[in-house]
């Protein structure tokens, strides 16, 4: 398998290839001359989670890490634990607070950005995404240039399905082109191309300049390269296309999503998927950090 052995250097990596069994496709001979960002990671409770986190992140040759907090724990309790880990490393770790929209309001979302939280991770909510009284929540977080994080497409099962009453219905993406529309200047972002609704969030995604996705979760696993260029398919100079002439892959976050481990092989499933289609080395570079980047703040 080739894989990536990242070193940094002077605040930029440097890729150096190794050869292996020829399993993954050859990367891109591209410079990491951008930022690299895992825009979707999750607070765990293991002894040692953080700095295992943070030293596998610099490992593979990432600068920002967007942590949020697990929805199975109380938010208060959750946000406070994100709180201390980008404390601890705040020159890595990126605050997202869990916002349950069941019980927290807009002064709630304004006393998040008040504690430093950059963005806010939604999940399992009580009526749909774009349920009209969540409308002051989403003013708030666009007032305060918050990033907003909605899990979209079928969620995992777990024992609290039923506190949480969960209906997966209310995590289709066309409720985030709702949003959109309502709040042009919200940056928001749908975890899992809305998975298995695809084609829902792929033109969801070109209408709506301030609207991106992930492709964390089973998709990558589960469809061919081809899939996602078919679903993913306008460029810059296409018939049909985004509203601001930007290509389909300009609005792709790289996103992980999974336990520490696990993190090497999402990012081998977004290298060679792109390899495959043979996506421009700055068009990997965006996915990568150079989007994310612009949505926090951190370009100059």
């Amino acid at each position: 398998m080739l894989l990536p052995a990242l070193f940094h250097e002077r605040g930029k990596f440097l890729t150096e290839l190794q050869a292996g069994d020829g399993q993954l496709s050859k990367r891109s001979a591209m410079e990491d001359t951008g930022m690299r960002i895992d825009a979707h990671v999750h607070y765990s409770t293991e002894d040692g989670y953080i700095d295992r986190l943070v030293e596998e992140e610099l490992r593979l040759g990432f600068d920002k890490v967007c942590l949020n907090g697990a929805d199975w724990l109380e938010h208060r309790t959750a946000n406070d634990a994100v709180a201390a880990a980008a404390a601890k490393y705040p020159d890595i770790i990126i605050g997202f607070a869990y916002f349950p929209l069941a019980t927290c309001d807009e002064q709630t979302v304004r006393e998040l950005a008040d504690c430093g939280f950059r963005g806010l991770k939604f999940i399992r909510p009580p009526a749909n995404y774009d349920d009209k009284s969540f409308y002051p929540v989403y003013e708030a977080a666009e007032e305060r240039g918050l990033v907003c994080l909605f899990h979209t497409g079928i969620v995992a099962r777990t024992p609290l399905d039923r506190q949480y009453d969960v209906n997966n219905d209310r995590h289709r993406p066309v409720y985030l082109d709702t949003i959109a529309r309502h709040f042009p200047k919200l940056k928001t972002i749908g975890a899992h191309l809305g998975n298995p609704w695809y084609q829902e969030a792929g033109m969801a995604c070109r209408w709506n300049p301030n609207l991106y996705f992930d492709l964390s979760g089973s998709s990558l696993k589960c469809n061919p390269p081809e899939f996602f260029q078919s679903i993913l398919w306008w460029t810059e100079t296409s018939q049909y296309r985004d509203p601001e002439g930007r290509h389909a892959w300009e609005k792709i976050i790289f996103g992980s999503d999974v336990a520490v481990p696990l993190i090497e092989d999402v990012l081998g499933d977004y290298q060679r998927t792109m390899d495959a289609i043979g996506l421009r080395a700055d068009l990997q570079q965006a996915v990568f950090g150079d989007t994310m980047a612009k949505l926090l703040g951190l370009t100059g």
